[in-house]
């Protein structure tokens, strides 16, 4: 066992090291999870099977987010292509019962906001402010299109400067999705589902260019901490 395990963190070590290795990896990953997303919603059972799923992405990206094997900018791959297919491909009630059941399990496990007082206020007060802004840009694309950015950006960034799973805390891709959902059902208004789309195709981008983008720029951003 101590063989097996010795030689799976030399791996880790050598895939941890060549930057485009892990980035064709990770890209590698979250492709056969789309491709599972998209076999599970031709099935009868698609909710139980997308809860299922969803846990066990939560879990994985909790034990290897933690252990810095994936990036929090990893982690949004795996769940950025098939949130955004969701919202195209699916309409009314079926997405959002949809959404809830591909995002929700993740949600829970991933979103560590008992790691401290201070940051779960933080986290709140947060999200709160995206959410208010996403209830002033739900009609008007422009301003849909800058929360997005914003948000894609600030969480590449607190990715790279702050400990793992630190983005998902104060902006987490599935919060912001569920509580649009509800916004929606709630004020019985279509327009909150057009900003879950540019939403989630904004951080698709950044979730593919932005890992090498940040990756460049990183040794400039670290310099000021220094």
């Amino acid at each position: 066992m101590e063989f097996i395990t010795t030689n799976f963190e030399r791996l880790i070590y050598v895939y941890e090291h060549i930057f485009w290795l892990k980035e064709c990896l990770t890209v590698l990953q979250s492709a056969i999870i789309f491709l599972l997303v998209l076999w599970i919603l031709r099935r009868k059972q698609k909710i139980e099977f997308l809860l299922y799923l969803s846990a066990c992405i939560g879990i994985a990206c909790v034990y290897f987010g933690d252990n810095e094997y994936w990036s929090d900018n990893d982690i949004l791959k795996f769940i950025a292509p098939s949130s955004l297919y969701i919202c195209y491909k699916t309409e009314g009630k079926e997405r959002n019962i949809t959404l809830f059941a591909f995002l929700t399990p993740y949600f829970i496990t991933s979103y560590e906001f008992y790691r401290s007082l201070e940051l779960a206020i933080e986290s709140l007060l947060s999200h709160s402010l995206i959410i208010f802004s996403i209830i002033i840009a739900k009609n008007t694309y422009s301003l849909s299109l800058f929360i997005s950015i914003v948000a894609g950006m600030l969480f590449n960034y607190i990715g790279i400067t702050a400990p793992p799973s630190t983005s998902e805390l104060f902006i987490n891709p599935a919060l912001i999705t569920l509580a649009t959902i509800w916004l929606g059902i709630y004020k019985k208004n279509p327009l909150y589902v057009n900003f879950l789309k540019i939403f989630w195709y904004t951080l698709i981008c950044f979730a593919y260019f932005g890992s090498w983008l940040f990756y460049f720029i990183e040794p400039f951003i670290s310099s000021f901490y220094q």
